[in-house]
Formats: structure tokens, C-alpha cells, sequence
């Protein structure tokens, strides 16, 4: 199972990939099932997963950074 597919969801190399997607599900309703589409949906199952360890190392960073300056407490103001 994979993630919304909303657009706004995602970068447009993926939206391009999940356009496809639709579209060979749209042209090919009962091939579908005998894996006609297969190859768009392992593209763009493998996009997907590029953009979500993207935004886990974004998170990281950011939560390294948050850790960071809790540790250091708060700023003395003059």
C-alpha cells in the first residue's frame, strides 16, 4: 500500500509518475490486473520512497537541531 497520492503531496517528479500511473490504470482497467502497470507502479513506488527518507533526514536534522538548543536553554537577554 502506498501514501496519498494527492498532488500536493509531492514533488512533481513523482506527480509525474503517479499521472502515469493513473493513466495506465485508466487505459488498461482489467490488464491491470496481470501486471500491465507494473512498471509505473514500481517507479513510482521507488519515488515515493526517495521523498519519504528525504523528509526523515529533514525531520532528524531538525529534531538534532531542536535537541541542540533546548541543551543549551534559554538565551540571557542584556
Amino acid at each position: 500500500m502506498h501514501p496519498d497520492l494527492s498532488a500536493h503531496l509531492h514533488t512533481d517528479e513523482c506527480n509525474e509518475l503517479i499521472t502515469l500511473l493513473k493513466q495506465c490504470h485508466k487505459e488498461h482497467n482489467f490488464l491491470k490486473f496481470f501486471g500491465t502497470c507494473n512498471d509505473a507502479d514500481r517507479l513510482m513506488r521507488e519515488c515515493l520512497k526517495k521523498e519519504y527518507a528525504a523528509k526523515r533526514e529533514r525531520s532528524k536534522a531538525h529534531a538534532a537541531e531542536m535537541r541542540k538548543r533546548l541543551k543549551e536553554g534559554p538565551k540571557v537577554q542584556p
